[in-house]
């Protein structure tokens, strides 16, 4: 597949101070008039008067400080909700009914971008393939959705993700797998864990129906670490990539319990990501937008899947503990 160069814009936010100006003025007719009682009593009264001018601009200064970052502010405490979870709750994941993320076999998106080497920006690009490919987890049937990233031209990683869908339409995350690779040749696998095996947890990646009324979520928690949240952010009136523009666009902020605020994706209905906005907590400020979206013929499908199946099995053989139990198989 051959892709047109993506042309980034980059908008950029101006903060602006409101100021507020104190004046009293007395005319000086009146005071030639004034006894010197009278000037002893209005001098005192400008001195309460200077002094409770000066305490509010100081208390106005302090909170704009504080605002501005220059002195700390309480830190919000989140509390992520766990989806209830029973193998019996779900359905094949393959339906693709989520509306936010559909799971149809053969949808692949493209998306293009920059990540940080370094400190440097280079070229990235992410091609993700929902392929045909089950594994049951827990109980629970999974379908394989491949993605394949490279990075100046050249491969740097190839990863699965196990996803699955409850009979209320909620996308759960319940694994992954990832080959790294350096100048373009296979390293390890890692990032690897399956939802059961050594305390890990799935979660859900992407409700059916996310709305502002909807409490931050657990995503999962893979063994060892601090576990994937996510919040809603906002809705989007209309959003515009290189693909095309799409109205209603969800915006969800994601990253780790301990540090949410990591991305913001944007979510299309009946598309899927469309954007991938980096925030402060991101390690590689990965931007990602949407350059293309369609449906891989059985030919484009079947390689993605056997793709899949390879990296599966090459998982399951050099992390058995993990991948050993049970295996990939085109459904």
């Amino acid at each position: 597949m051959i892709l047109g160069d993506l042309g980034m814009r980059v908008f950029g936010h101006l903060p602006f101070i409101n100021g507020v100006q104190y004046r009293s003025q007395v005319p000086l007719r009146e005071l030639s008039r004034m006894t010197s009682q009278r000037r002893h009593e209005l001098s005192a009264h400008a001195v309460s008067a200077l002094i409770a001018v000066v305490l509010v601009l100081t208390v106005a200064l302090f909170v704009a400080a504080c605002g501005s970052g220059a002195a700390p502010q309480a830190t919000k405490t989140l509390t992520f909700s766990s989806g209830y979870f029973n193998a019996k709750n779900f359905v094949d994941p393959r339906v693709g009914s989520n509306r936010w993320l559909p799971l149809t076999p053969g949808t692949q998106w493209v998306r293009d971008g920059t990540t940080l080497v370094g400190n440097r920006a280079v070229p990235h690009k992410v091609l993700s393939t929902v392929t045909d490919v089950i594994r049951v987890i827990n109980g629970v049937k999974t379908v394989a959705v491949f993605d394949h990233s490279v990075d100046s031209g050249q491969v740097v990683q190839q990863s699965l993700d196990y996803f699955a869908q409850d009979t209320k339409g909620n996308i759960w995350d319940f694994g992954a797998a990832t080959e790294q690779y350096e100048a373009g040749r296979f390293v390890t696998v890692d990032e690897a864990w399956i939802a059961g095996v050594d305390g890990a947890k799935p979660g859900i990646l992407m409700p059916a129906n996310p709305t502002a009324n909807t409490p931050p979520w657990a995503i999962a928690q893979p063994p060892g670490e601090d576990g994937d949240a996510a919040a809603f952010q906002r809705m989007q009136p209309r959003e515009c990539v290189p693909f095309g523009c799409f109205d209603n666009v969800l915006v969800v902020e994601e990253g780790k319990k301990t540090a949410l605020n990591n991305e913001y994706k944007y979510y299309a209905l009946g598309v899927g990501q469309i954007r991938n906005e980096p925030l402060g907590a991101s390690r590689h400020q990965d931007i990602e937008t949407l350059v293309n979206f369609t449906r891989l013929s059985p030919a484009g499908l079947a390689e993605a899947s056997k793709e899949a199946i390879r990296i599966d099995a090459e998982a399951a053989r050099l992390l058995p503990k993990i991948f050993g139990k049970g295996k990939a198989t085109r459904g």
